[in-house]
Parts: C-alpha cells; structure tokens; sequence
C-alpha cells in the first residue's frame, strides 16, 4: 500500500491538548488554528511548556464556530481571547511579539495551573523560522521552531509494542502520521508530496522529556524514556520525527491548501 495521512492533529495552545481533525487548512504560517495561542511566565514573558508544568497536557481545546474555548480536566469552558494588548515574549531564542489576552485569562490559567501566567495570542505579529533550516521569509506560528511535524505510525507501533507504557501519536505532538512505511523510514525522508501541498524536510525533531509525559494524566512515564533512549538516541540526544516546511502545488493559493486524513502522499 502507498504511504498516506493516517491522523491529523492541531493545537491551538502551545503545549496543552491536541485535537484530531480530519483535515488540516493553511494559512502563510501552517495549519490554521495551530500553536496560535501560548502561556508565558507572567513576570519574564518566556513561554511556558510541559517540561516544567506537565497538567498543561490536561487543557483541552474545542472549536465552535470559529471560536476556540479552552477546558481543564472536565471543568467549565473558558472562550479564548482573540485581541489584546501588544507585548513583548519570548519562544526559546526568538524575541518576539503578541497579544496580551487580559486579566481574565490570566486569571484563569493561573488558578488552573497553579502558576502565574499570562495568555498570549500571535494574532497578525509576526514569527519567522530559522534560516539555517528553512528558507529566508519562512513564517511560523507559535511552534517550537517550524511550521510542521510528521511522524511514522510504524515507528509509533514499534516504539510502543517495545515499551510497558501505552506511546500513541499524542506523546509526539505531531501535525501529521504517516501510515504504510517501514520503521524508522522517516529518518530518511526528504520530502513528502500530496496533489495540493509540497513538503520539504528540514530538521529532524530533538525530543525532551514531553514525549514520556502521558497525556491523559500528566504523569511521567519513566518506561518511555527508557525505550526512547534505546531506539532513537544519535548523538547523545533523541530524535523522533521531521520537522517541515510546505508550500503549494502548482501556483495554488495558500489558502486553497488542505491535507486530508486517508490522503495518498508521494515520498
């Protein structure tokens, strides 16, 4: 059988829950509605992540009509701010600017996470990749570093039946899993093509602790790890996934791009 998209995820906050969707959308950063949102220390502006406060895996998004609302565990829905004041914030080495959501969503990240923290949203400031990587011009969202991740369900499959913990796509994070390659294939791909978005590997994926996080119940699941360390260390660091950049099929216009779950994929 020919390679093709077997799930597709966004995750409109950085860091917290991910949502399955049939199909993905673009705009000139990536997949609409993707890492758009993130958490920062309230006092340093330095985005927030599961590394240090693992229950971030416990906030779950929902869209409805256009609008994103936020819940932890099964509490009440919180609406998701689109506007507010512009602010200085950092992801890793990048310095950049966003949308300071308000009180009320600071207020209830806050309590929720137990830290103090401010809500920001990327709105229209802008965010570009690494040049060393990707070409000059490249805008991203509020991902670690580009505007896609894919992994091989293969390598899912064989990583889990190898370790006492459940590892699903969710420990990865990705935007999209590959079906019908053999494992570990993806250490070797250079592109991935559809008949509507061209993809372009640019940097495999270095992974930290947040893959052996389990994100049904923010706990650490040292076993993960443990198999990560002996499947996927290179240089005394893990690597799981590739890392894209896209651009459209013939001339087509960003908006018009779409991948689909159950979409054949050239690579």
């Amino acid at each position: 059988m020919s390679p093709q998209i077997s799930q597709l995820f966004i995750y409109p906050i950085k860091s917290c829950a991910g949502i399955s969707v049939p199909s993905l959308k673009f705009d000139h950063r990536g997949p609409l509605l993707d890492r758009n949102w993130m958490l920062v220390d309230a006092e340093t502006g330095v985005f927030l992540s599961q590394r240090e406060l693992p229950s971030m895996t416990l906030i779950s998004t929902i869209i409805e009509n256009d609008r994103v609302w936020a819940r932890f565990c099964e509490g009440d829905l919180f609406q998701l701010p689109v506007d507010g004041q512009l602010t200085q914030v950092s992801v890793w080495d990048d310095e950049i600017q966003g949308l300071d959501c308000g009180d009320e969503a600071a207020s209830w990240f806050s309590k929720v996470l137990g830290r103090s923290c401010r809500l920001i949203y990327q709105g229209d400031c802008q965010r570009l990749a690494s040049t060393k990587y990707a070409d000059e011009g490249t805008s991203v969202s509020y991902a670690d570093g580009f505007p896609l991740l894919v992994v091989a369900d293969s390598s899912i499959q064989f990583l889990n039946e190898a370790c006492d913990s459940e590892i699903t796509a969710q420990n990865f994070r990705p935007n999209i899993v590959i079906s019908n390659t053999e494992v570990f294939a993806e250490l070797n791909w250079q592109s991935l093509l559809t008949d509507t978005v061209s993809m372009r590997v640019v940097k495999p994926c270095e992974r930290c602790v947040i893959p052996s996080i389990n994100p049904k119940t923010a706990v650490q699941e040292r076993s993960i790890l443990t198999v990560l360390l002996e499947h996927c260390r290179r240089d005394k660091k893990i690597y799981f996934g590739q890392n894209l950049t896209f651009s459209p099929v013939q001339q087509a216009a960003v908006d018009q791009l779409q991948l689909s779950v159950g979409q054949e994929v050239i690579i």
